[in-house]
C-alpha cells in the first residue's frame, strides 16, 4: 500500500526561507444560515478521510459507517464550542481511486471503490446532513478522466469531488508513488468546467465544492490560470503530515493572501503522524497561536485521517 510521505527537510528549509509570512490577523466568526453544505461565509465542514473497509488508510475505514457517524459528529461538536459557530457540516471524504503498485485491468493503475460500497455513505449522507467528498488518485490518468465516471453521482445533493495530484504518473513510465505528481491550472479548469457543465444539463441548482490536495506549490503548476466557476467552490487543501508549526508555516505558504482572494483554504490533520501532539480545533481555525504563529485565514475545509 502506498503510504504518504512526511514533508522534507527540503521543502522545510525552501518554504521558510521564500514563503512563509506570519501575521496575528484573526477572521471573525459569526454564526450565518448553512448554506447547502457548501463553504460560504462562515460555514465549515468537518470530513474524516479513508477507504470503506481498508483500515491503513485514515479513520473512515477503521469504523463501521454506524459507528463512524457520532464520531464525526463529536469532533463537530468540538469546532462548535471552540469557535462558538453553529454553522458547522460533517463530512466524509471517501478514497474513491485508490492508487495502485499494479496497472490493473484498464493500465491505469487505480483502483475503484465499487457503487456498492459507495452507496451506503452517499445515502447516510442525504439522511443525516453530511457532505460527501469523492477522491481521487489520478495514477495514469488526467484529472478530467479521473473524474467522468464519478459526475453521475453529483446528482446527489451532497456529494462533492476531489483531485489528489500526489499519486499521478500520466505519461511516466513508472508506477504511481516513485514520484510526487503534480496537475495544472488548466486541469482543474478542465475538471470545473466537466463539472459545471454536468450541474447545467441535468438542471442541478444547488454548487457543488471541488477540493485539491497538495502540500507543495509543484503540486498545482500554473496557478494563475485557475478560473472560479459561479457553482463550484475551489478549496485548496493543505495534505500532509508534520509538527503542528510546520504545518501551521506551510499552511500559511500554500494559502497566501492571493490564494485567498481565489480559492477557500483547507486543512487536513493526521491522528497518528502529526507529532508531538495534534492541533486543536482553536489552532486549525487560527483561534490560538501554535508556538508563536496563527493560521492566518480560516480554512473552511477542515479534514482527518
Amino acid at each position: 500500500m502506498i503510504k504518504k510521505p512526511s514533508f522534507s527537510m527540503k521543502i522545510i528549509t525552501s518554504l521558510m526561507l521564500s514563503m512563509l509570512t506570519t501575521t496575528n490577523a484573526l477572521a471573525t466568526m459569526k454564526d450565518t444560515p448553512s448554506v447547502e453544505q457548501l463553504p460560504s461565509n462562515n460555514e465549515i465542514i468537518i470530513a474524516y478521510y479513508g477507504r470503506p473497509g481498508v483500515k491503513s488508510l485514515g479513520v473512515l475505514g477503521q469504523y463501521s459507517l454506524e459507528n463512524l457517524m457520532p464520531i464525526i459528529k463529536a469532533k463537530v461538536k468540538q469546532y462548535k464550542h471552540a469557535s462558538g459557530n453553529d454553522n458547522i457540516i460533517p463530512g466524509f471524504d471517501i478514497i474513491y481511486g485508490l492508487a495502485a503498485a499494479e496497472p490493473g485491468r484498464k493500465h491505469d493503475y487505480i483502483l475503484p471503490l465499487s457503487h456498492k460500497k459507495l452507496m451506503p455513505y452517499i445515502n447516510a449522507a442525504q439522511d443525516d446532513g453530511f457532505a460527501l467528498f469523492m477522491d481521487v488518485q489520478l495514477g495514469k490518468m488526467t484529472p478530467l478522466q479521473a473524474i467522468k465516471p464519478l459526475l453521475k453521482y453529483l446528482k446527489y445533493k451532497n456529494v462533492h469531488l476531489a483531485i489528489d495530484p500526489e499519486f499521478e504518473v500520466h505519461g511516466l513510465a513508472m508506477r504511481p508513488g516513485k514520484v510526487i505528481g503534480h496537475i495544472t491550472g488548466t486541469d482543474v479548469n478542465h475538471v470545473q468546467s466537466a463539472m459545471a457543465s454536468y450541474l447545467k444539463e441535468n438542471g442541478i441548482k444547488e454548487k457543488k465544492m471541488l477540493v485539491v490536495h497538495m502540500f507543495r506549490h509543484s503540486m498545482v503548476t500554473d496557478k494563475k490560470v485557475v478560473k472560479n466557476y459561479d457553482n463550484i467552490d475551489l478549496i485548496m487543501n493543505l495534505d500532509g503530515h508534520g509538527s503542528p508549526r510546520l504545518k501551521v508555516d506551510i499552511y500559511n505558504g500554500l494559502y497566501s493572501n492571493i490564494a485567498a482572494a481565489k480559492v477557500a483554504g483547507g486543512f487536513k490533520l493526521f491522528f497518528g503522524e502529526d507529532k508531538p501532539k495534534l492541533m486543536t480545533p482553536k489552532q486549525v481555525l487560527g483561534l490560538e497561536s501554535v508556538n508563536g504563529v496563527r493560521v492566518k485565514h480560516m480554512p473552511k475545509f477542515i479534514n482527518y485521517q
